[in-house]
Order: C-alpha cells, then sequence, then structure tokens
C-alpha cells in the first residue's frame, strides 16, 4: 500500500504515514455516495387528436463519441508512477546498504581484505543495479508509448474538429 500523499510504501494494517504523518481513512468511515437518478428533460408536444398537451422526451441532436484513448493513457500514468515509486524505493535500499558498507569498511584494514569487502559489497549490490537499469529501461518504454498516445490522441481530436 502506498500513502497518497508522499507515495512512500506503508504497511497494510497502518493508520499514519511512517514518513509524513498522514492519517488514512479507514474503509469503514466512507460512505457511499447516492446517485440521483437521470431524469431527462421533456418538451410539450402538439397532440394530433388529444385536447391536452402531451410531454415527450427531448433528443439531443449532437451524438457525443468517447475518447479511445483516454482511458489508456490514465493507466499507463498510473504504471509510470508505480514504476518510478518501485524505481526511488530501489535507489534508496541501495543507498542504505552502501551507508552501511562504508560505515563498517572503516573498521576493516586496508589491503586484500579491504578490496575483498569492497568486492563483496559490489557483489551484494549487482542484483538492485541490475533491478535499478530494468526499471529506468521500462519507465523510458512507458513513457515512449505515453507520448504515441496522446500524439494519436491529438490526431484524433483534430479528425473531430
Amino acid at each position: 500500500m502506498f500513502c497518497s500523499v508522499c507515495g512512500q510504501s506503508v504497511s497494510e494494517n497502518a493508520r499514519f504515514c511512517q514518513h509524513c504523518g498522514a492519517q488514512f481513512q479507514e474503509e469503514e468511515e466512507i460512505a457511499p455516495r447516492e446517485i440521483a437518478p437521470y431524469e431527462e428533460p421533456y418538451q410539450e408536444v402538439e397532440p394530433i387528436a388529444a385536447a391536452e398537451p402531451v410531454l415527450a422526451p427531448v433528443r439531443s441532436r449532437r451524438r457525443v463519441v468517447r475518447d479511445p484513448y483516454k482511458e489508456q493513457i490514465a493507466e499507463l500514468k498510473l504504471y509510470i508512477k508505480q514504476l518510478k515509486l518501485e524505481l526511488r524505493q530501489t535507489t534508496i535500499d541501495m543507498a542504505n546498504t552502501r551507508a552501511h558498507y562504508n560505515q563498517t569498511s572503516a573498521f576493516i584494514p586496508r589491503g586484500i581484505l579491504h578490496k575483498g569487502y569492497k568486492l563483496f559489497e559490489d557483489a551484494h549490490l549487482l542484483g538492485p543495479q541490475q533491478q535499478k537499469e530494468r526499471l529506468q529501461q521500462e519507465v523510458l518504454r512507458a513513457e515512449q508509448e505515453l507520448l504515441d498516445l496522446q500524439q494519436a490522441q491529438l490526431d484524433w481530436k483534430e479528425q473531430r474538429a
């Protein structure tokens, strides 16, 4: 689960964000909204054989066409945001690992043992580094796809105009 204010990862049963202190709403507190029924506008129509006017629904002459790209763009933006959050978390984890190795390397004597310790650190960070590179490539691919969709949406809107 992610905080809606700062975007940081939080535990599922948390009531407050550990990073910014935002309070989470519990599901029981959220009241469902009531949706008013749709009412069609009516206009008077002259009846052919009736003494009283008859009401008939007013039909809109303009046909509403849904944007075929809107939902895809929204989903892709959300996906990119999730990738960037995961990338940020991976970067933070790598920085914490490096900080830990830097703090403890002061106690390792210089020489072969110190170089071995550095190799151990590099090996430990190899997996996260590969994951970070994969996430960066995926973000770039998704952003390019988003740009293509937005261009297609603009072309579609220009054709309709």
